[in-house]
């Protein structure tokens, strides 16, 4: 019998005590635990952050059962109950700044009630502080500190003005951490982001941040080992649904949700959410874009004026990736922060990692949000043509595909806004790249730099565009410069066209072949 698939659990309790699949982190959380006392944890949304939270919360309040046939049961000893406050700011991300404080009193007065504490301070921050020292007091023990998702209100309020006002009410309830730390046995606190002017980067110096180191990479998702090691029978399962075999249908999942690298020398993790949804419903869709991407993400694309060429290959170096986000002049330390972007490589010389996609998953989709405001159509009629050109190329009927693409390009308005190749060549590999199709643009080469390269199934097209120019020189270029002659290996027929747009027509105006 295959387990539930845990989908949207949180409680580690619940999915242990009914019976859900559960991928055993607890050695690795128990080396996070020794010799740290405050840690800072940044992963995107959805890939398990909370529940990682919850864990801890179950195993400081000493519920030793929960973990008996976990790895963490040959590790621990003592099993010491703390006293524990978590702080869920995830529930402030759609509130006003009195709605938070609204928030974090509420919380603050069910750990006020269970210990019979009574305060009459009204701000939070003062509140918190009692709060802390009482227990201590009340029970001998340290207590620990859990703050899920700090940065979710800050998120919220980015570009809408209010993060002025809603930094002090957040600043109020951290900076009692590292007022208190001698009273704190151990305080985690997960995010995506990095915000200056918040107490728990502006003082509270001590903490630290596991978030690129090589031990803790997959403290969070799932390595390639663990999906093998938990979950055969539910890969069979897809792969007898698409009628493929299971090393196919293991490659499939690598290639759709896979990829992930959270330091220079990361396993490769896979999108939590999105595997396992794909086993429960036995799909390959896109589930954590579905679910994950939030309004501040579009709104920060739009603000830093995003091109899509721009998210493949970007070189950063560590310091970028922790630039704050509301005085930051670059697009990608927050898109690799929430699961956009990730390292695809990291030179250990020069101290450079190179960021891009993780996978067929965001590519795609992070297309489709922003294609709207490239191309100009909706996302079904460009699509319908998409696939109607493609299946017209893949068939031998390369006029054909040609011909639809010459309308697609007619019916959208001012597409050539730029009068140029470079704009043309973006809504080409845009449209591919669009509908998971494995294209490369831009690809350098010895002799010079191929517009576009796309791999079907049982050929390969070598496509140069020009614009205002000739078709015939197009095709010419991609002889001159042997721009197929590294792919002659393939074994796949190798198709070159040569493609020339009119600036004046804003369309297609001849294309050239030659198999």
């Amino acid at each position: 019998m295959i387990k539930p698939y845990p989908i949207g659990r949180q409680d580690f309790k619940a999915i242990i005590e009914d019976g859900y699949a559960y991928v055993d982190k607890t050695e690795r959380m128990y080396e996070m635990i020794k010799n740290r006392t405050f840690v800072f944890l940044s992963r995107p949304r959805r890939f398990g952050k909370s529940l990682l939270i919850n864990t801890l919360q179950q195993y400081f309040e000493g519920n030793k059962e929960l973990f008996k046939d976990l790895k963490i049961s040959r590790l621990e000893k003592d099993w010491i109950k703390y006293p524990v406050f978590r702080f869920d700011m995830s529930e402030c991300k759609d509130m006003d700044v009195d709605g938070i404080k609204a928030s974090i009193a509420s919380t603050l007065k069910i750990y006020e009630d269970q210990y019979g504490i009574s305060c009459e301070d009204k701000e939070n921050g003062l509140r918190f502080k009692k709060l802390i020292r009482s227990v201590y007091d009340q029970t001998g023990r340290k207590a620990v500190v859990l703050i899920d998702e700090y940065d979710s209100p800050l998120l919220a309020h980015l570009h809408d003005g209010k993060l002025a006002d809603v930094k002090p009410v957040l600043q109020e309830l951290y900076q009692q951490v590292k007022v208190n730390e001698q009273y704190e046995q151990f305080v985690f606190i997960t995010g995506i982001s990095r915000f200056s002017q918040v107490s728990i980067f502006s003082t509270l110096n001590n903490l630290v941040n596991i978030s690129m180191d090589p031990r803790f990479d997959d403290i969070c998702g799932i390595s390639s080992d663990e999906l093998l090691e938990n979950f055969k029978d539910g890969i069979s399962q897809l792969a007898e649904r698409y009628n493929c075999s299971f090393d196919e249908m293991y490659q499939k999942l690598k290639n759709k949700y896979d990829g992930y690298h959270f330091s220079y020398d990361s396993k490769d993790i896979f999108n939590p959410l999105s595997v396992l949804s794909s086993l429960d419903f036995k799909d390959l869709k896109n589930f954590w874009f579905e679910t994950a991407t939030s309004s501040y993400v579009i709104d920060h694309l739009k603000k830093h004026n995003a091109q899509i060429l721009d998210f493949e290959s970007v070189e950063l170096f560590e310091s970028d990736f922790y630039v704050s986000q509301e005085d930051s002049r670059s697009v990608y330390p927050l898109l690799f922060q929430a699961g956009y972007l990730t390292i695809k490589d990291y030179d250990r010389e020069s101290s450079r990692y190179v960021i891009g996609y993780p996978n067929s998953e965001v590519r795609v989709s992070m297309l489709e949000v922003m294609m709207p405001s490239w191309v100009g159509c909706s996302a079904t009629d460009g699509k319908n043509y998409m696939c109607d050109f493609y299946f017209a190329l893949k068939a031998g009927k390369i006029d054909e595909a040609f011909e639809l693409l010459k309308e697609f390009f007619v019916q959208i308005p001012n597409v050539l806004n730029n009068k140029n190749e470079k704009h043309f060549q973006t809504v080409i590999y845009v449209l591919f790249r669009w509908l998971g199709f494995y294209t490369q643009s831009e690809v350098n080469t010895s002799k010079g730099r191929l517009d576009c390269i796309l791999f079907a199934p049982k050929q390969i097209f070598i496509i140069e565009f020009k614009v205002d120019e000739s078709a015939e020189k197009a095709l010419a270029q991609i002889n001159e410069k042997g721009y197929a002659e590294p792919y002659r290996t393939d074994g796949r027929p190798i198709i070159k066209i040569g493609v020339n747009f009119s600036s004046e027509e804003r369309t297609i105006e001849g294309w050239k072949v030659e198999a």
